[in-house]
């Protein structure tokens, strides 16, 4: 029953990230709520993007590592997210002035909630707790989400609004 209902969530997970994929902006997709596109320097922004891929493949990588219960796979991922991919090893002293001066402070705070997460989903895969690994997938997987919709828009459009105040009468 229990590896049953486990099969089930992963099931779950595959959809709701299937249905987080980017799709084109119709026309009518021209506002989003509260959403902000992060200005960055050229290498920093080339950096982050790194890192959003690199996230991403761990991302999906968790999902056959929860559905088969490997607990060292997802522990392993966990810690990457958690220590980062890329920004953290290799941003020069100066890129990393320029990030903390550049990016909004609710950024800094969603970044640092979202690797916490990733400690909590290590921590969990390590006492082998499958209710709290997928409950900490989700946090992390709601956690993309409210910064992609705040930060990323532009390149995750189903964030945006098909409604504007000039549509409402």
């Amino acid at each position: 029953m229990k590896k049953h209902r486990l099969h089930i969530l992963s099931v779950l997970s595959i959809i709701f990230l299937a249905s987080c994929t980017v799709k084109q902006t119709s026309p009518h997709q021209k506002h989003a709520i509260n959403s902000e596109v992060l200005s960055l320097p050229k290498d920093l922004s080339l950096l982050l993007t790194l890192e959003m891929q690199a996230i991403n493949q761990g991302m999906m990588n968790l999902v056959p590592a929860i559905a088969s219960a490997d607990w060292q796979k997802i522990a392993e991922i966990g810690d990457q997210i958690k220590g980062s991919y890329i920004m953290h090893n290799r941003l020069t002293k100066q890129q990393q002035k320029t990030l903390h001066h550049v990016l909004p402070m609710e950024f800094k705070v969603l970044d640092q909630k979202f690797h916490q997460l990733a400690g909590m989903l290590t921590h969990s895969a390590e006492m082998q707790k499958p209710e709290l690994v997928n409950f900490y997938f989700y946090k992390l997987n709601e956690a993309c989400g409210q910064c992609h919709s705040r930060y990323a828009s532009n390149k995750f459009p189903g964030f945006l609004s098909p409604y504007s105040s000039e549509h409402l009468h």
